[in-house]
């Protein structure tokens, strides 16, 4: 890791460093003015000395195409990618606009709580940015979605930021490649083994509104079978705490199949079904008068018990009269 450059320095003519928004183990991101239009602007900077490993610098160039052909009002619009170079160094830069606002990180880290509603609307506004995304050709995955990286205007409005990890499905994905990014706890379990899905956005997401509700990371809380408990520490309604669920679950086909599904999934969601109870006691919904059949909960399982039937009385006579 280099050191930040100092305010006030200018970067290629043009770019007026007024200070720094975020350091990190591959780069520094400071806010500038950009002298040509005065706008601000976010300035993502490499250095290629300090680099300790290449796939950093693949991925920041990808970063820079990629961005440079979005078009979505939720994403900082791409400016500028270029390099300088000095007597013993190289820089990478990219600039993107500045999304105004605080990320979630920080609004959770000043104590602000999130209604069930409000976390409704902001998943609805990522969810939107990721149909657009998913919907490119090939599809974008962004692969690091956590609160950091969502940034939320005093007007309410949601931008979503840092395409450093990005992904594009066609030429990446299906390579099935072995490096792992992402940000543990907002990670989906494939991305451990190097995949990456649409649906794996989702998980982010998820366990992004999950740490909004319950101001913990995902990753300290409980888990059973990579499934994370987070039921007992929110309080919403039921059907959301099924939706979000949804969205977390650790295997992709059990997931919701796309960011439409999630949507129309949030906003319809089906009635609920009564939860077995946490006991082995029989399952406690009616059953036709009479019926041997019990259905019973043991632990994580169901199980279905159907009685053999036996010699009844009609069974037993039809069989005396046929031996006749």
């Amino acid at each position: 890791m280099h050191d930040p450059q100092p305010p006030g320095t200018v970067i290629q003519t043009r770019y007026h460093l007024l200070r720094v928004l975020g350091q990190g183990g591959s780069g520094i991101t400071y806010e500038a003015e950009d002298g040509f239009t005065g706008h601000h602007v976010a300035l993502k900077e490499l250095s290629l000395r300090g680099l300790t490993d290449w796939k950093k610098l693949d991925l920041f160039e990808r970063e820079a195409r990629v961005l440079a052909g979005l078009d979505h009002p939720a994403i900082p619009r791409y400016v500028d990618y270029f390099q300088i170079d000095t007597a013993d160094n190289r820089y990478f830069y990219i600039a993107q606009e500045v999304a105004e606002g605080r990320s979630l990180a920080e609004l959770v880290a000043a104590g602000e709580r999130f209604s069930e509603p409000e976390v409704r609307r902001i998943a609805l506004d990522v969810l939107a940015v990721l149909v657009y995304l998913h919907g490119l050709n090939p599809p974008i995955i962004h692969r690091d979605i956590k609160p950091q990286n969502i940034i939320r205007r005093d007007d309410g409005r949601i931008f979503l930021v840092d395409f450093g990890a990005v992904q594009t499905v066609y030429r990446d994905t299906m390579t099935f490649g072995s490096t792992v990014v992402g940000t543990y706890g907002y990670m989906a379990p494939e991305q451990f083994r190097g995949q990456a899905v649409p649906t794996t956005d989702l998980y982010g997401l998820g366990a992004t509104l999950i740490h909004l509700l319950t101001h913990q990371a995902p990753s300290d809380l409980p888990q059973s079978r990579l499934k994370i408990n987070f039921r007992p520490y929110v309080t919403v309604s039921e059907a959301f705490a099924t939706w979000l669920n949804g969205m977390v679950e650790p295997l992709v086909e059990d997931r919701y199949p796309s960011a439409q599904a999630a949507i129309a999934a949030l906003n319809n969601p089906r009635p609920a079904i009564a939860r077995l109870p946490r006991t082995g006691a029989f399952y406690p919904h009616k059953k036709p008068p009479g019926s041997p059949i019990t259905l019973r909960r043991e632990g994580d399982r169901l199980k279905l018990v159907i009685p053999s039937s036996g010699l009844r009385g009609e069974t037993l006579g039809i069989g005396c009269f046929a031996v006749f």
